[in-house]
């Protein structure tokens, strides 16, 4: 199956009337120069590369919420989909990461549900990559999303069917940015600065390997006695760094040999470090983070400053175009969950187990995968600590009537040995 053969499977694509177009049309141009593309930035790829690999760590799931408030995960083909294999291309961690990269990059992410066309069951879920995508309204006021690709082909879909994601969402009515995909204007800037630097850096190491003297001829040669004294000078520069060489170069009267004096000029680390630290500051990435070398209060800060959002954004993306409002009153949602303590310190873990299982939260197979232990047979059990109520019944612990036993009298025969 192509990939544009999904289109052919859509439950219905109504043609837009071009109503009110202008108001938000929008280009979203994804091959660009250096210019305007941030992803052409090593930094700003690995920023990416860090937010959507621990985005990617998230687990969606199709769950329903009880009326006694008891959270229970449904089944069906959605709940497949999103644990297994959102399409046959993708994992789950695929899908994710990719979704987040195109989040990032473009300040806009569209994901398409293909159903069957018969039985309206969805069958499958694909993250989008147009060139431009065009809102329109019809005459009834409804939105529509008009993709463009790059084969030329264009879709327009309603755009209630279409899962979309943004940032920075605030300027455009519909689009995140300011309308236009690529919209990073306020990063491109440093972007620019820090790779003028580099390539002034590049171009001071090439610098310090060209000319480094001249050999001055005394006298007055055609081109043929030129090139000879040369090959000369070159063949006794070869011998003098060659095995066993003096490093010393022998010349004549003829000739003198005057040095050039190559001085260029490096910019400081302090430089270097403080545009790095503006560019990864942007994506909310820290030095630990970007550097891989986290530890558990500042992977903290990292997953509440930006996975959480994430996270909430899918959650309730999905649960809006896949979920029907009567689904969602009765309870109905799809969440991606986070397993934050498997990245936690074993001190934590331990503290946490030790709270959790006396709550009866955590079952022992449970409490095992988190210290990387495998399940055990009849681990699925919950323990719970005979310390605690039920807040219902608090208060009849309380206000039960103590009953005092009488006081036995003492035998006096008890203390008489015999």
């Amino acid at each position: 199956m192509g990939l544009f053969d999904i289109f052919k499977r859509k439950k219905k694509v109504v043609a837009p009337v071009n109503y009110d177009a202008q108001l938000f049309k929008t280009t979203l141009n994804l091959f660009q120069d250096f210019g305007d593309n941030i992803n052409a930035s090593d930094i700003v790829k690995i920023c990416i590369d860090r937010i959507a690999t621990h985005s990617a760590k998230l687990k969606p799931r199709y769950v329903k919420t009880e009326e006694d408030k008891t959270v229970q995960e449904k089944k069906g083909n959605l709940a497949y989909l999103l644990k297994y294999q959102p399409n046959p291309l993708m994992s789950p961690y695929d899908f994710i990461y990719r979704v987040v990269t195109l989040l990032y990059l473009n300040n806009n992410a569209f994901i398409y549900p293909v159903y069957d066309k018969d039985t309206y069951e969805l069958l499958e879920l694909w993250p989008l990559k147009p060139n431009s995508v065009e809102a329109l309204k019809d005459e009834s006021g409804a939105l529509y999303l008009r993709f463009y690709f790059t084969d030329k082909k264009s879709f327009t879909l309603p755009y209630e069917s279409i899962i979309h994601l943004r940032r920075f969402y605030g300027t455009n009515d519909i689009f995140g940015g300011s309308g236009a995909i690529s919209d990073h204007s306020a990063l491109l800037k440093t972007i620019k600065i820090n790779d003028s630097v580099l390539q002034g850096l590049d171009n001071a190491i090439r610098t310090s390997f060209q000319i480094k003297g001249l050999l001055k001829i005394n006298g007055m040669l055609n081109e043929k006695d030129k090139q000879a004294q040369k090959a000369e000078f070159e063949n006794a520069l070869k011998e003098s760094i060659g095995d066993g060489g003096s490093s010393i170069v022998p010349v004549d009267l003829k000739a003198d040999y005057v040095p050039l004096t190559v001085d260029p000029k490096l910019v400081d680390s302090a430089t270097l470090s403080f545009l790095q630290k503006k560019i990864i500051t942007y994506f909310g990435v820290s030095d630990a983070i970007f550097d891989n070398k986290f530890n558990e209060n500042e992977y903290n800060a990292f997953y509440e400053g930006v996975i959480e959002g994430i996270a909430i954004s899918l959650s309730e993306a999905f649960s809006k175009a896949l979920l029907t409002r009567g689904q969602l009153e009765r309870g109905e949602q799809i969440i991606f969950y986070s397993e934050r303590l498997q990245y936690a310190s074993w001190n934590t873990k331990v503290q946490a187990i030790e709270k959790l299982m006396g709550l009866g939260i955590l079952s022992l197979n449970e409490s095992r995968a988190l210290l990387g232990f495998e399940p055990i047979e009849g681990g699925n059990r919950r323990l719970q600590s005979l310390n605690f109520v039920d807040a219902d019944k608090a208060n009849d612990y309380q206000l039960q009537p103590i009953v005092l036993q009488p006081k036995k009298k003492e035998d006096p025969k008890d203390g008489e040995g015999n």
